[in-house]
């Protein structure tokens, strides 16, 4: 894992939601409903920046995280 890859899972709950309104789980809950398994890092990460209001750089570290926690990226 990169240094700049760990940082997406150091990232606590209390942080994502204080820049996002939401904590991880409420991003997971989001991205399963969005079937974002079967969607792939480019489409969750747009839907993040386009249906629910993320900066370019949130949406990356919500899918980067929630890639992470449903083991789709190592």
């Amino acid at each position: 894992m990169s240094e700049n890859s760990s940082v997406y899972r150091k990232m606590s709950d209390e942080a994502v939601k204080t820049r996002t309104g939401k904590d991880w789980k409420g991003w997971l809950t989001v991205l399963d409903k969005f079937d974002a398994q079967k969607k792939g890092h480019t489409q969750t990460a747009k839907y993040l920046r386009e249906k629910q209001g993320l900066s370019n750089w949130w949406s990356q570290a919500v899918t980067i995280r929630y890639e992470w926690e449903r083991g789709l990226r190592k």
